[in-house]
């Protein structure tokens, strides 16, 4: 693997920006790696198919989570005041900006249809669910002021 150290004291006339290179950014929670003992702030790769396989297996793990997350959410059967679906809803539109504004560029048209397509019937589902609880309350409502 070809990498390059640049170390503080390093005078040399090849130095690289982080602001020149266009590319994928691998900025870790910490910000930080450990390659060969050094401190490394920020790795930029720039092949485009190792970025897009970083990228898809990153989104793909994330995906998975919120769908797991939002099937539990969506069948909890003691939400009467719908806080479950809206907060489903809330997940979704998240999920489906940051995808938008960080990762569109580096996925595929059927990764990002699929996703797509299952995250819009998450949505309706969460929407019918909704509806029907709040015709419910509406109901009862109705029902106690006779």
């Amino acid at each position: 693997m070809n990498y390059r150290i640049k170390k503080k004291n390093d005078r040399s006339k090849n130095r690289y920006k982080i602001k020149d290179l266009k590319g994928y950014s691998l900025a870790g929670e910490s910000h930080k790696f450990r390659i060969e003992g050094t401190e490394i702030l920020n790795i930029i790769v720039l092949d485009s198919k190792l970025i897009q396989v970083l990228v898809s297996k990153k989104v793909k793990v994330r995906y998975d989570q919120l769908i797991r997350y939002l099937t539990n959410l969506l069948t909890v059967v003691e939400d009467d005041t719908g806080t479950c679906c809206q907060e489903a809803l809330n997940m979704i539109e998240k999920f489906r900006l940051e995808i938008k504004n960080k990762y569109r560029n580096y996925l595929s048209e059927k990764e990002l249809k699929e996703m797509a397509n299952q995250l819009k019937v998450m949505q309706k589902v969460a929407l019918e669910k909704e509806m029907e609880i709040k015709n419910f309350l509406a109901e009862e409502y109705m029902g106690k002021s006779r």
